[in-house]
């Protein structure tokens, strides 16, 4: 996550609307960049490492994982995210809990509220600070 990214996190965590039961950071999913047949298996584990997506967070919380993206503000990009990342997840990792896409934010762009609702995205805004 970027530094203003950990700092929506923080503030979160500070309030969690519901208790997380455990967490993992930067969970690396999908392909990596194809770096061709000649590569040696060393370009082809740097290539893995760092050219995987990463979903910034994913939280057990009761007998769900919650695949989350934080952002400072919940917009079409972070949309796409909670919906693509959580499909990732479930190819990658198989898991035998449900998968709900998340949005954690500071403010959210009023024309994204629908289209989450019909994606099934959660979005949680933390309260304004003071």
């Amino acid at each position: 996550m970027l530094a203003e990214d950990v700092a929506v996190w923080s503030r979160y965590l500070e309030s969690p609307l519901v208790r997380i039961d455990e967490v993992w950071y930067d969970v690396h999913v999908g392909k990596p960049v194809d770096v061709g047949s000649d590569a040696s298996d060393m370009d082809r584990r740097i290539a893995a490492g760092v050219t995987r997506k990463r979903i910034d967070v994913v939280a057990l919380v009761g007998d769900v994982f919650w695949v989350i993206e934080v952002k400072p503000r919940a917009d079409m990009m972070a949309v796409g995210q909670a919906v693509s990342y959580p499909r990732l997840f479930v190819q990658e990792f198989e898991p035998r809990r449900g998968v709900l896409g998340v949005i954690i934010c500071d403010e959210v762009d009023a024309d994204i509220v629908s289209i989450c609702e019909e994606l099934g995205v959660v979005v949680i805004a933390n309260l304004p600070q003071k």
